[in-house]
């Protein structure tokens, strides 16, 4: 039997190692077999700090630090390098899946190069203050198109097939970037798979919970669609406009929040999204 994994999970971690083995666990609970879990420490700390992971699963494997923080998207590239997984899947340090969501995806990505499943963001107790993703399949399973990610306003997980050339780029929103590379590669349309949850959990100090989140934000959507305009990203001509869409348009919700703050919303952004 073959050692090499079917599924590479990639784990960035910065400062993390008080809530990381919920992540871990999640990960070695799946009921898939032939996975590997890579821990990518984004900080200069000792390795040890993580590597009692490899206590919750031997399937586990920590890099090494680094002398200074690079941001989660080369973190999760310094994971990629050395990802052996036919498919790739990234899970946040701090998030959860369901036990069987690498499972109700695995066989819809073989046929398709990918597969995204839902998002339900919860708090840091697990109660749940949006869902993220396509509410109208009552039979578990449809397709996700750029108008899907143009009204999600929040990241929509899944796996993807590892190809050499991939990578998340050092950009603002760099998870949705690469999820809009790969909806491009297969075509502009993946499966969605309702029932495969993804559980992102908003901790205090969490980015869209404080002033901090929209400070420049608009910009960085901005170089995203120039980006994709000049074919500096994996997204086709064809699609160019589709995608540019989606980074307009949230542009637009984070000034709608920007401007309820100013007149002393206290509502953090996904509580702000969730209820429009």
């Amino acid at each position: 039997m073959s050692n090499v994994p079917i599924i590479s999970i990639i784990i960035a971690a910065y400062q993390a190692q008080d809530f990381i083995a919920d992540a871990v666990r999640s990960a070695s609970a799946q009921s898939v077999a032939g996975l590997e879990i890579l821990i990518a420490p984004d900080e200069p700390r000792d390795v040890a700090n993580y590597s009692f992971l490899t206590q919750v699963d031997p399937r586990v494997r920590v890099l090494d630090s680094v002398p200074a923080p690079t941001g989660p998207g080369l973190a999760r590239n310094r994971a990629l390098k050395v990802a052996r997984g036919r498919f790739v899947a990234v899970l946040d340090a701090d998030d959860l899946w369901q036990t069987d969501y690498l499972a109700r995806l695995m066989p819809l990505a073989e046929r398709r190069g990918a597969a995204f499943g839902k998002t339900h963001v919860t708090d840091w107790a697990g109660r749940t203050v949006r869902e993220i993703g396509l509410m109208r399949n009552e039979l578990g399973q449809t397709e996700l198109g750029f108008a899907d990610f143009a009204t999600a306003y929040g990241s929509l997980h899944g796996i993807a097939r590892n190809l050499p050339e991939r990578c998340w780029q050092d950009v603002l929103a760099e998870d949705v970037l690469f999820d809009l590379e790969t909806l491009a590669l297969c075509g502009g349309r993946a499966p969605f798979v309702t029932d495969a949850v993804y559980q992102l959990r908003l901790r205090p100090e969490s980015a869209t919970r404080g002033d901090r989140f929209i400070n420049g934000i608009g910009a960085g959507y901005d170089r995203l669609g120039t980006m994709i305009a000049a074919g500096e990203t994996s997204i086709p001509a064809q699609h160019h406009a589709a995608a540019h869409a989606v980074f307009r348009s949230w542009k637009e919700m984070n000034a709608a929040f920007e401007a309820a703050q100013a007149t002393g919303d206290q509502r953090d952004f996904q509580a702000f999204v969730a209820s429009r």
